[in-house]
């Protein structure tokens, strides 16, 4: 095994957004604001599956898993952005050396359209 990540299977490219506090708009309304904490993160995004849910509205929901660097900042309270799309992060694995570094991160990813 080699003693550092291959990074030449991770094709793809994401920003780690990390929420700032909570904003408030013009009618009252609160919401999260959310600042990058990493961008040009180099990951592999793969979809592993995808459902409709007609509860009340049509929206397609998409999982997918993510493999980072270990040593990869990132919560399961983040989210990612990939350039179009946003996705809730719903946890985070970590994959562990021998020595008990860790080697990646794995992380499940859900999203909404």
């Amino acid at each position: 095994m080699p003693a550092h990540f291959n990074t030449r299977h991770l094709i793809d490219t994401i920003t780690i957004q990390r929420t700032a506090g909570v904003t408030v708009d013009e009618r009252g309304v609160e919401s999260d604001s959310w600042v990058n904490t990493s961008s040009a993160v180099k990951c592999r995004l793969i979809k592993t599956s995808e459902s409709e849910n007609r509860d009340g509205r049509n929206t397609v929901v998409q999982t997918f898993g993510c493999v980072v660097p270990g040593n990869t900042d990132v919560k399961a309270s983040d989210r990612i952005f990939d350039g179009t799309k946003y996705y809730e992060i719903q946890s985070v694995t970590e994959a562990r050396k021998r020595d008990g570094g860790i080697y990646y991160k794995n992380l499940s990813l859900l999203h909404r359209e």
